[in-house]
């Protein structure tokens, strides 16, 4: 049980910090522009239209303890939009403790969004889409528990 936690630890991690954003990311590991995050909402069905730091407060992103955030415009197909109404929000977290306060204080700052933790993220969904998306990225993460 602890060694399939610690590895969901892993890919979590890996999946927000995994290599910064490639206009020319894979979803091959071996490839140097491998992006787990990339690959996890690829899996997911969804396509990245875009990525940056657009619309997270400084409140959020500032929290302490956040190492790292990253943003994506998603959606079944892009169809060459850059924007779209759906967003997955990834933020990792440093330690436990910063984690477990900064999940209640995200959650209250983003009530409509569709939220998931487990630590060492938090992955926030928003638009009309946002449970079925965030649902649909859940299923690509490894279990806690298998």
């Amino acid at each position: 049980m602890a060694a399939r936690t610690a590895l969901l630890v892993l890919v979590l991690a890996a999946a927000l910090a995994g290599c910064g954003s490639s206009s020319e990311s894979t979803s091959d590991p071996g490839s140097k522009n491998y992006d787990p995050a990339h690959t996890t909402l690829k899996d997911a069905g969804l396509e990245v239209c875009s990525e940056g730091q657009h619309d997270i407060g400084a409140q959020l992103t500032q929290l302490p303890g956040v190492a790292a955030t990253r943003t994506f415009d998603v959606a079944k197909s892009c169809n060459g939009a850059t924007r779209t109404p759906n967003e997955m929000t990834i933020y990792q977290f440093t330690n436990q403790d910063d984690f477990t306060s900064g999940a209640r204080k995200i959650k209250a700052a983003l009530p409509s969004s569709a939220v998931y933790e487990q630590y060492p993220v938090v992955i926030t969904s928003s638009g009309p889409n946002a449970q079925a998306n965030l649902e649909a990225v859940k299923e690509q993460l490894p279990s806690a528990s298998s």
